[in-house]
């Protein structure tokens, strides 16, 4: 079977995404036992996670413009370097500024994969949905072995050391990029591989765009808002708390690794030109999900929280082939940036719900009843996107 994209290309874009996504929910899992060494509550700890989770969406517009100008494989060697070098510096942290600095830093690094490295693989690509979907189950893997990652190696070497390791590998992969650029091994195209639809009409673009304005923020709300959560929703409501740190953060990711194949799924539906339903369908089951969460414990919380996972991960690819298919590629790094931008309201926001929502007694049922409204939202407003257009085309060999 033909790849989906050159193998260079798909191997550290794929690279880039799971690393970008450990790196950036070691945090949330090791914040459980940085707490005491900081005497600092846990909603004071995820607190100082907000101004990078922020940036997270703000540096998304300028990493994307610079992708567009600068090209795209030298603007992920520095998300690369960026994300490495952030991560070593929050393990040597030492004061509530300087991890509060390099949290942020590590934000701001992670703003530029998804503009950037988006619109390398599309660009790239000869059948966009299973490439999309390959580099995207990645970064899924990316989410799945961050909190294993950080909850072993604060087991083992304590919690620097688990902000450490990972960033040295991070730099190290950055390095191998940098030479398969500078040798002439990786090059940018100006044009896509992928063989277009009929362009579409101003109209469409303008009713696509305004609509995963909306759809697009409600989901980075649940998807920070539940992803920030899990690892205390696993530590509260099943016992896993009584084997360890590691138990939870194997759990977390094990939850994760569970929904990641749901972005196969999504982008075949891409693919078969069905991604109007397979988006309202994805939002829809999400409503019975994520109730099904604040009501479970112990088993029956680990399948509740597996199928929003899968769901969260069914919509992503198929809100990617989206915006492709509406962006020319000239301006795509941009357009990618100001979707991603988005974070900067979704993701500080979800954190927030985190940091009000949580209550010692009752748990986390008040956010995700919360969660459960802005799905509706979501829902609501995916019926305004424009009908499916029939099977993307494959390009001939």
């Amino acid at each position: 079977m033909r790849l989906s994209a050159p193998f260079p290309v798909l191997f550290f874009a794929s690279a880039a995404h799971g690393m970008n996504h450990v790196l950036l929910a070691l945090y949330l899992t090791l914040v459980l036992v940085m707490g005491p060494s900081w005497h600092l509550s846990y909603p004071a700890m995820i607190a100082l996670w907000a101004p990078g989770a922020m940036l997270v969406g703000l540096g998304a517009p300028l990493a994307g413009w610079l992708g567009d100008r600068w090209g795209e494989t030298r603007v992920l060697i520095l998300c690369f370097l960026g994300l490495g070098s952030s991560a070593i510096l929050a393990g040597f942290s030492h004061s509530i500024f300087a991890l509060e600095a390099a949290l942020a830093l590590l934000g701001l690094s992670g703003a530029i994969y998804h503009p950037v490295g988006i619109p390398w693989v599309v660009k790239h690509a000869r059948l966009r949905g299973r490439a999309i979907a390959s580099t995207g189950i990645a970064g899924s893997f990316g989410v799945a072995a961050g909190p294993v990652v950080a909850g072993g190696l604060a087991t083992l070497a304590g919690w620097r050391v688990g902000f450490i390791v990972p960033g040295v590998i991070t730099l190290a992969i950055g390095a191998a990029l940098a030479w398969f650029h500078f040798s002439g091994r990786i090059v940018d195209r100006r044009d896509d591989a992928h063989v277009h639809h009929a362009p579409p009409s101003r109209a469409d673009m303008t009713r696509t765009f305004a609509t995963l304005g909306v759809t697009m923020t409600v989901a980075l709300i649940i998807n920070a808002g539940f992803g920030t959560a899990l690892p205390k929703l696993v530590e509260i409501g099943t016992s896993l708390g009584h084997y360890g740190f590691f138990a939870i953060g194997a759990a977390v990711g094990a939850i994760q690794l569970a929904g990641s194949s749901a972005q196969f799924a999504g982008g075949h539906f891409a693919d078969r030109g069905a991604a109007k339903r397979g988006y309202i369908l994805g939002l829809l089951a999400s409503l019975v999900a994520l109730p099904l969460v604040a009501i479970s414990s112990g088993w029956a919380l680990a399948a509740a929280a597996i199928a929003v996972t899968f769901l969260m991960e069914w919509t992503a690819p198929i809100e990617t082939m989206f915006m492709a298919r509406y962006t020319p590629p000239s301006r795509r790094g941009l357009v990618f940036g100001i979707r991603y931008g988005l974070a900067a309201i979704g993701t500080p926001l979800g954190v927030w719900l985190v940091s009000r929502l949580y209550d010692p007694n009752a748990g986390f049922i008040y956010l995700l009843t919360a969660l459960s409204g802005f799905a509706l939202l979501g829902l609501a407003a995916a019926f305004f996107l424009p009908a499916d257009k029939g099977k993307e085309a494959v390009p001939a060999e």
